[in-house]
């Protein structure tokens, strides 16, 4: 996972460079989306920490198709949520 997550840290750095380079953001504002990035790795992280012990309990209790069920519907929330604070962050640039 530190591989993949350095990965996608280093093409995200790249891109906020280009778009730099481009005079589409500025300095500040490629500092704020590099934060932005950090910041959502470290929810995902933390929400992935709670979410997998209450699958785990959910596939116990109330078998694979419900569980998987309650998973998407986490998945989903969260694919919103931090679609929007992405959004959020991206409008709040130059």
């Amino acid at each position: 996972m530190d591989g993949e997550r350095g990965a996608g840290r280093r093409g995200w750095l790249d891109m906020l460079g280009l778009w730099r380079r481009e005079a589409l953001i500025d300095q500040s504002d490629e500092m704020a989306l590099a934060r932005h990035y950090d910041e959502r790795t470290r929810d995902l992280e933390e929400t992935m920490a709670r979410i997998g012990p209450e699958y785990d309990r959910r596939l116990r209790e109330d078998g694979r198709e419900q569980a998987n069920a309650w998973l998407v519907e986490q998945a989903e929330a969260l694919g919103r949520a931090d679609g929007e604070a992405t959004r959020q962050a991206l409008s709040s640039t130059r």
